[in-house]
């Protein structure tokens, strides 16, 4: 089951003026970690320049139409992170669709539990051993302090657990004096290299084929599943696929299908009018939404790519109007060898927890990790990790294992979104409700995983 933390619905975004929303939570947040820093000034003047850094990279003609990464906004990573929250307070400007669900929900959770955070012992260290490295995804950091506030706010006595020369756990929990005393480890899987590679390896794809696209001012929609590696697919795959639909004599109403021993696809035109409808009084994000217009389906973030030729807005050129011609791909890959190598699962992390809270007494564990929307390779990470923990053999006195899916959202109707769900595994004989990262979220009416919710978006 799953559950969605999700702020009230906004009305449409318009690109310039102020910030998106005034979220209380996410302001006594960032106000705690300017503390935390030592330096509140020097603390947002990072985080301003962050915002310059994503107002420059963002105005550039070459990334129009790409969501950034991380690693593109600039070597402060942290202050680029941070960055989308003082965003969503101050700067649509800076604020970005595809970025801020992964920020978002955990500066409201740590502003939610601030009462508590400032009761967990070591809270503000860990914040500046955060804030001081600049160059490491603040993720894990985040997570650790909004664990350790969500048990704090729950009536435990917290504390971090100083690094020593051995092996520690991260948290110490107890219940008064007399209270015994509980050791929390927590960890964050990130994205595994051979998923950041597929990624790569399809942007050099559709780079093969986007020349065409302009030089020929296509509205073209393709859609493609690969049943091989990228690694096998040859780089001018699409751009080979969509010449042959070019030439073909055969004029066909539902679109040019494909199959072939790399994979199957169909190509058909672009719902350019639907992008001229919307855009008629005002201007559109050069997104997902772009995206989902042109091709009449919901598409995940990381699995598609935009060509257009349109009017920037001249105070943002993310938004555009006036459609000339528009090309959208979306890709997934079904290769049972990349299915099984995107399947991180969390034998080696829990193995290191184990390790961890060995020696010190009964433990819990918390291990978190993105899923992918509507993909198999989720479904499948799922299934390894239970069989995982089924058989796993504790040598610590762990008494309970959570594992966290998280799945952000891009919205066209909140501001931020992320779905989650919270697997248990307990030797006790009554095993405990799920404790999740995110308790004020709103239960899913459903038995399926975060990864497999529907969200319909809006139309306007």
């Amino acid at each position: 089951m799953a559950s969605r933390i999700t702020p009230p619905t906004q009305r449409p975004y318009v690109p310039i003026g102020g910030g998106v929303e005034k979220d209380s939570d996410i302001a006594a947040a960032l106000v705690w970690l300017a503390t935390s820093y030592g330096d509140a000034a020097a603390f947002f003047a990072r985080l301003s320049v962050a915002q310059q850094r994503y107002r420059e990279v963002t105005a550039n003609d070459a990334t129009r139409g790409k969501d950034p990464s991380w690693s593109d906004l600039g070597p402060d990573i942290v202050a680029a992170y941070l960055a989308q929250g003082k965003s969503l307070l101050d700067d649509r400007r800076s604020y970005d669709f595809a970025l801020v669900s992964h920020v978002a929900p955990w500066l409201k959770q740590l502003g939610v539990n601030l009462p508590a955070l400032t009761r967990v012992v070591g809270a503000p260290d860990r914040a500046l051993r955060m804030l001081r490295n600049s160059q490491v995804l603040p993720d894990t950091a985040l997570f650790e302090l909004v664990m350790a506030s969500n048990y704090a706010a729950e009536g435990f006595d917290v504390a971090f657990i100083a690094e020593g020369p051995g092996k520690t756990p991260d948290l110490r929990l107890s219940r008064g004096e007399s209270g015994s005393e509980l050791f929390v480890e927590l960890k964050r899987l990130q994205r595994g290299d051979y998923e950041i590679e597929e990624r790569r390896r399809h942007a050099e794809i559709f780079h093969q084929l986007e020349p065409l696209l302009h030089q020929q001012s296509l509205s073209v929609d393709v859609d493609v599943t690969y049943e091989r590696e990228l690694a096998d697919v040859p780089v001018d795959y699409l751009l080979q696929r969509v010449k042959r639909a070019l030439a073909s004599p055969f004029l066909l109403t539902g679109g040019y299908p494909w199959k072939d021993e790399l994979g199957s696809g169909l190509i058909r035109d672009a719902n350019v009018a639907a992008v001229r409808r919307d855009t008629r009084e005002s201007y559109l994000y050069f997104g997902t939404k772009m995206a989902r217009l042109l091709s009449g389906r919901v598409v995940s973030e990381n699995n598609y790519h935009l060509a257009a030729q349109a009017t920037a807005n001249p105070e943002d050129p993310r938004y555009v109007d006036q459609m000339r011609f528009g090309s959208v791909v979306t890709w997934q890959c079904i290769a049972t060898k990349a299915i099984e190598r995107k399947a991180k699962y969390v034998r080696s992390k829990l193995a290191e927890a184990d390790k961890q809270i060995a020696g010190h007494g009964r433990g819990i564990v918390h291990i978190a990790m993105d899923a992918e929307l509507h993909n198999e390779a989720s479904d499948l990470r799922r299934q390894r990790n239970q069989d995982t923990l089924r058989t796993f053999q504790m040598n610590s006195k762990t008494i309970i294992v959570y594992l966290h899916y998280l799945v952000p959202r891009v919205s066209e109707d909140h501001s931020w979104l992320t779905d989650e769900t919270v697997d248990v595994f307990s030797r006790l004989e009554h095993p405990p409700p799920p404790f999740p990262a995110f308790p004020r979220s709103t239960t899913l009416d459903n038995d399926e995983p975060a990864w497999r919710q529907r969200f319909r978006p809006s139309n306007a």
